[in-house]
């Protein structure tokens, strides 16, 4: 009985799933159907022009065991993977989506429990997921995800298992190589044609005064200081206080190469085309009002929370605010699974765009965002410290003085020691890149 139950708890999710599909396929602008191919099957030659240059990995839970598919060219690799499966799966999720629910009743004890369960699953996602995987990429730089179902949800670059001889003594899955996710091989073939449009022109919202308030994002002015950085004199006005409404937000996105949100966001996880970024007054930028906007964007950039997270209540579901910018037309997006810390959140930013735009020999995006990852979870506090001193008295262009204030006086409160504070994966492993 339970089993029946549950059989048409899937069956009405799948013609859920299709009803939001079908809408956002039927929608039509000057009379044509844009979206006609969203979420649509692709075909064999779709997928094997999108892994032509990077691995394509298919990821599946399934009973009595999942399934990658290891894709390069007309090449398919399959690889059991008999520990995901679809019941431990959600029991994993489940634990992981009610601690971090119970964590932002800010007590210690909730957060703690949070920072356990996170610890769980992705040292579970390594034994299930990633060890059987890795070893199928071990000569590539980099892969593209394609997660099936709630491991959508998941952090898998952030999988883990014991390493003595790391910093953390933990060896991270992007230790091995680049992780991006994408949601469908034709969807990649758009957003590598999209990536070689010139990052110049930058569009920054910041933590717009909204109606009811909300907790204040402290370091939202000074991460917009430092994306402005990136972009010396070639950046729309920012946006921010009551400027930051959803034509004004519309508009300079349709003229921007680079847009970056500091900002709150939520996902809407019954109804994920109601996902959004939350922007002045009662405005709301959601994932539905992205679609029609016709961008041409080399990357957006999501700093807020819970921008990546799908809605959870569909099997396969893949619709989320990052799905929506590349439909829209953005080559990439970075978002965030989870509520991010401040300090941590403007740090990571600041060495990501570091590493893209202010080096001579700059690196894409994904790149950039492993590396800054990688170097917020193994750099000691006073290394930090060290870093953000020698970058001001060189006057370093990629940080503000603004930015290199705050960060000194943050990490000397912490004592600027050996410790290594932002080592624990939920205070660097939110962010995920999805697209090129």
């Amino acid at each position: 009985m339970i089993q029946d139950e549950r059989s048409e708890e899937i069956r009405a999710a799948r013609r859920e799933l299709d009803e939001v599909v079908k809408e956002i396929q039927n929608v039509e602008i000057d009379g044509v159907r844009e979206f006609a191919s969203f979420l649509a099957p692709p075909s064999m030659d779709d997928v094997t022009a999108a892994a032509s240059d990077t691995p394509l990995v298919y990821l599946a839970p399934a009973e009595p065991g999942g399934l990658a598919l290891v894709v390069r060219g007309p090449e398919v690799d399959h690889v059991p993977l008999p520990e995901l499966t679809t019941r431990s799966l959600h029991e994993r999720v489940t634990a992981y989506l009610t601690a971090h629910g119970a964590a932002k009743d800010a007590s210690e004890e909730a957060a703690r429990r949070w920072r356990s369960e996170l610890d769980d699953l992705t040292q579970w996602l390594w034994t299930a997921v990633m060890a059987p995987v890795l070893p199928r990429l071990s000569h590539e730089p980099a892969a593209t995800l394609v997660a099936g179902g709630l491991l959508g949800l998941v952090p898998l670059h952030a999988a883990w298992t014991a390493d003595p001889s790391r910093p953390t003594g933990r060896r991270y899955a992007l230790d091995h190589l680049t992780l991006s996710h994408i949601p469908n091989a034709r969807a990649l073939s758009a957003a590598r044609a999209l990536s070689q449009v010139p990052a110049r022109r930058l569009v920054t919202v910041t933590d717009p005064p909204r109606t009811p308030r909300g907790r204040e994002l402290e370091y939202a002015g000074t991460e917009a200081l430092v994306a402005q950085a990136a972009f010396p004199g070639a950046h729309e006005p920012p946006l921010s206080g009551e400027d930051a409404g959803t034509v004004a937000v519309s508009a300079a996105l349709r003229r921007a190469d680079v847009a970056h949100f500091a900002c709150h966001g939520k996902a809407d996880l019954g109804t994920p085309l109601d996902s959004h970024l939350l922007l002045a007054g009662t405005d709301r930028l959601r994932l539905a009002d992205l679609l029609p906007l016709r961008l041409r964007l080399r990357l957006a950039v999501l700093s807020a929370c819970e921008t990546f997270v799908p809605g959870t209540d569909l099997p396969d579901e893949v619709i989320s605010l990052p799905t929506g910018l590349l439909q829209a037309g953005a080559a990439g997006v970075l978002a965030s699974l989870w509520e991010v810390p401040d300090v941590a959140t403007t740090m990571l930013m600041t060495e990501f765009y570091r590493l893209w735009r202010h080096q001579e020999v700059s690196v894409p995006p994904p790149v950039a965002l492993a590396r800054a990852q990688v170097w917020m979870r193994d750099t000691t506090d006073e290394e930090k410290l060290d870093h953000y001193e020698r970058a001001s008295a060189e006057q370093a262009p990629w940080l503000p003085h603004q930015a290199a204030r705050r960060f000194r006086i943050a990490l000397r409160l912490r004592g600027a020691g050996a410790d290594r504070s932002h080592a624990h994966p939920d205070q660097w492993a939110s962010f995920t890149y999805m697209g090129v």
